[in-house]
Order: C-alpha cells, then structure tokens, then sequence
C-alpha cells in the first residue's frame, strides 16, 4: 500500500501480519519513544532472524504457550510481512497454519 495507495487482499494480509506481532509482542505497530520509535515488523524480525523468539514475547503470555507454537505464529507473522505481497500466503494457508500452531498448544 505504502508504494501504491492501493489497498488490496496482500496489504490486507501485511496489516494481519503487523496485529500478529503485536498480539505476539503485547506493543503497537510503532512503539518507543519521540526521539527514537521503531516499527514492529522490522523490530521482531531483527530478533527473529537471529533466532531469540524470547525476547519479543509479551511478558505477560511469556511461559504460557509452546515455544513451537509461538514460532509458528512468528512465521506466519513474517510471512504476511514480506515485502514483496506476491510472497505473501493467501488467507485460507495463513488460517490453515494458525489452526497447526493451536494444535501445537493442546
């Protein structure tokens, strides 16, 4: 949306991605401070990348879930986040995954 002022079905899966994050971060899509602010996606996915899941969880959910479940949330997350949006999963795989990583929690 940010390269062409259309909204479509990808962007709509970008900004599911972006309340992806923060429910898994328990943070707003732009958090810090006036002087320095970052953007969850490219914060998380710092973090991510290098493998320290831990350290985006909430706090708050922090020990109440299956590590491997909330990596599945992290890459669907990342993957409705690519940038490219042909990259980006279709809705039906997106809650086909999402179902696997609460399959994961019982």
């Amino acid at each position: 949306y940010s390269e062409t002022s259309i909204l479509t079905k990808m962007s709509d899966i970008y900004s599911f991605g972006v309340v992806l994050f923060e429910l898994i971060c328990g943070r707003e899509a732009i958090f810090g401070s006036l002087e320095e602010h970052f953007h969850i996606v490219e914060w998380a996915k710092s973090k991510i990348v290098r493998g320290d899941i831990e350290s985006i969880i909430d706090p708050r959910i922090k020990g109440q879930h299956k590590m491997n479940s909330m990596w599945k949330v992290a890459d669907i997350a990342l993957a409705c986040t690519v940038r490219r949006s042909i990259e980006r999963p279709n809705m039906h795989n997106i809650v086909k995954d999402l179902k696997e990583a609460m399959e994961m929690e019982t």
